[in-house]
């Protein structure tokens, strides 16, 4: 944008908040009332995004969705196409179809932003969480108040996600308003954080976990949170998918970012040790890249692209879209999670759904969904031996583990269906 075309747009946007001031300063109305009144009268003139002088940009919806009176808003450090920002994403639309009026609050875009703006959530992006200057809503009393104080006491509840956010946390103890922080993080977050977070925290602030896995970890760490446990959800699409189709081959997949937390060098040198008979009958696939920098994690590739050259029943592919992914889920027979750290994979869960066998390491929180032999199988973390064991026993075994993928869909349906998230998420906010 030149500078001629973004002095035009900040004088409109001006402008345009004169008008509202005139409209509306002297109305006599609450936070969330002002608030929605101003995102009307924006949307109403076209507007998709405000920039402030400050550095912070409040995007508006393509329309407001008028839920009600209930509010919520929804603090994430960042809105990438990862976990945590989908599970903030699942949660604010959840929140609207129920009634609530959603905000999120951000440190940081990135591509579900525009998801949220288009299912008429606002999305406003702070650079330092210390506040947004010149945004007027239009009313003298708050007349360079929208910054984040002003909307935690607007909302009705607060939702903060990911242990990152810990300082904030901290600053709102004893702020009498109730905050639910939701942590999704392993013991390598944990480890990380250590003497940052808050050993205690106060009556206002509730504490949510990813997971068992979670919980456990935090509990580890000395963290005296005694929190709640609220899984995730996923919609289930197995239904849209035809009967496998078969090569005759077991087909093990192993999905995710190239790196020793992730474990692929686990898997690859159990596969090293697959008898030729075995190996012949089974066919592995890693999908995957390492991060860049990550000199472990490209290690790892090399001698997983080493040993593909050299077994055609061996494949390495770059990371793929999630569409081709599920595509692929609908050709495997079994997924691999080797890791020493992962709260609750999703691709685990997706596996899970398909009614595909999964295998996990005992530092996935998977795991304690589910039972070895039972409804999927289970080894110690970083294992060969044990994993080996795992993939021979299935090689030999595969027609006879319908009840095992029976199990694990059970398990899917049990704790991980969209419907049980929605009906634990709004337990959980609800209820207290």
């Amino acid at each position: 944008m030149s500078k001629v075309e973004n002095k035009t747009k900040i004088q409109k946007n001006l402008e345009i908040e004169y008008e509202f001031q005139q409209s509306f300063l002297k109305e006599n109305k609450d936070f969330i009332s002002i608030f929605k009144e101003y995102l009307k009268f924006n949307i109403s003139k076209g507007s998709t995004e405000t920039h402030k002088l400050s550095g912070n940009y409040l995007y508006f919806p393509e329309k407001l969705v008028d839920c009600g009176k209930k509010s919520a808003l929804i603090v994430i450090h960042e809105l990438s196409r990862t976990g945590a920002p989908i599970v903030a994403l699942d949660t604010a639309l959840i929140l609207q179809e129920n009634g609530y009026f959603v905000t999120v609050v951000t440190l940081k875009g990135g591509p579900l932003l525009e998801e949220f703006t288009e299912k008429g959530i606002p999305v406003i992006i702070m650079n330092d969480f210390k506040g947004i200057q010149y945004m007027t809503l239009g009313v003298e009393h708050y007349r360079d108040k929208l910054d984040l104080d002003t909307l935690i006491k607007g909302f009705d509840k607060i939702i903060m996600i990911t242990a990152t956010l810990y300082n904030l946390v901290r600053r709102y103890m004893n702020d009498g308003k109730k905050i639910y922080w939701w942590i999704h993080e392993g013991w390598q977050s944990y480890n990380i954080l250590n003497k940052k977070m808050p050993v205690n925290i106060t009556k206002n602030i509730k504490v949510i976990c990813g997971g068992d896995y979670s919980a456990d970890q935090l509990k580890i760490y000395g963290y005296n949170y005694y929190p709640s446990v609220l899984n995730y959800g996923v919609f289930d699409d197995a239904k849209e998918f035809s009967d496998k189709k078969s090569n005759g081959k077991v087909k093990f997949l192993m999905a995710g970012t190239i790196s020793t937390r992730k474990g692929q060098k686990i898997l690859l040198d159990a596969i090293k040790l697959l008898s030729e008979e075995a190996l012949k009958r089974a066919e592995f696939i890693f999908i995957g890249d390492p991060y860049e920098g990550d000199i472990d994690g490209e290690k790892i590739k090399e001698e997983i692209e080493e040993y593909v050259t050299k077994n055609d029943n061996v494949k390495l592919y770059s990371s793929v879209s999630r569409k081709e992914l599920y595509k692929l889920y609908q050709d495997i027979d079994v997924l691999v999670l080797a890791s020493n750290d992962d709260p609750m994979p999703v691709v685990a869960t997706e596996n899970l759904m398909m009614g595909n066998i999964v295998v996990c390491s005992t530092h996935t929180g998977t795991s304690y969904y589910l039972k070895d032999k039972v409804n999927g199988f289970v080894f110690d973390t970083g294992s060969v031996d044990m994993l080996l064991e795992k993939i021979e026993y299935i090689i030999n075994n595969i027609d006879k583990l319908d009840e095992i993928k029976l199990g694990g869909r059970k398990v899917f349906e049990e704790y991980f269906d969209m419907d049980v998230f929605q009906k634990n998420l709004l337990d959980l906010i609800e209820k207290r």
